[in-house]
């Protein structure tokens, strides 16, 4: 297992790489079918399709996030040391159940089929899930204090698009944190949260670079595409939630 960070990474250092692994087998005299160390790239912002097109470039093995999850470590090993495909999908589905298990979840999105299948999607590694239909209404529920983990927001609703939902969560997140900063307000009337900052996570089927970073510049901290696949979908919670590994 060979860790390298996206700041010295380039395509012929990594063929240079495997090509010295290549070798070194060789050398050993080792067998053809002996698999080669994984490499694992890590970066600190890459969109959602520059970690798709760098995992099926053949370059990596796979791509993590900084900073590392205890979770995210987890699966990579057990990536790395092997088994078949099913079982190392089995066992990241086990790790999505112990990061979302009794996380309570916000899904925004004004589709009902989509609410549906996100709550669906979440329930099923033990989320607690609550949707509702408008920007207005994630807005009542996330005001501080709330209790929730982190919010699925969908990105095109009307009277109140995701993007400004989000812009005034956070606004109003920033509000609350400057008083509690400032002692005007003490922290047992906030839930005993020194610093308001729910994770919010977009749900779009366009997953342009554009999209991305107008995601992050409103206040966003990630994004998945829908429908949810699982392993984006584990990338993306395994930066907010540790697991009880």
């Amino acid at each position: 297992m060979i860790l390298i960070d996206k700041d010295v990474w380039n395509q012929e250092t990594v063929l240079q790489l495997r090509s010295l692994l290549e070798q070194h087998r060789k050398n050993c005299k080792l067998n053809v079918s002996t698999n080669l160390p994984k490499i694992f790239l890590l970066g600190t912002s890459m969109s959602p399709v520059e970690r798709s097109k760098l995992k099926t470039s053949g370059f990596v093995d796979n791509v993590l996030m900084k900073p590392l999850r205890l979770s995210v470590l987890i699966a990579c090993f057990q990536e790395a040391l092997g088994g078949t495909k099913g079982k190392v999908r089995g066992k990241k589905m086990s790790t999505l159940g112990s990061l979302l298990r009794e996380k309570r979840i916000l899904v925004v999105d004004d589709n009902k089929v989509n609410r549906r299948v996100a709550e669906g999607a979440l329930k099923k590694y033990g989320a607690i899930v609550t949707c509702v239909e408008r920007g207005h209404d994630a807005l009542n529920k996330l005001k501080p204090p709330h209790t929730f983990d982190a919010c699925f927001m969908d990105l095109q609703m009307p009277e109140m698009d995701g993007f400004e939902a989000t812009r005034q969560i956070r606004s109003a997140e920033n509000e609350v944190n400057e008083k509690l900063a400032s002692g005007e307000v003490s922290i047992e009337m906030y839930g005993n949260v020194s610093h308001w900052h729910i994770p919010i996570l977009a749900m779009t089927a366009d997953v342009i670079q554009a999209t991305y970073e107008k995601c992050l510049k409103c206040g966003m901290d990630d994004y998945v595409s829908k429908p949810f696949e699982e392993e984006q979908l584990y990338l993306a919670v395994a930066r907010f939630f540790e697991s009880g590994l």
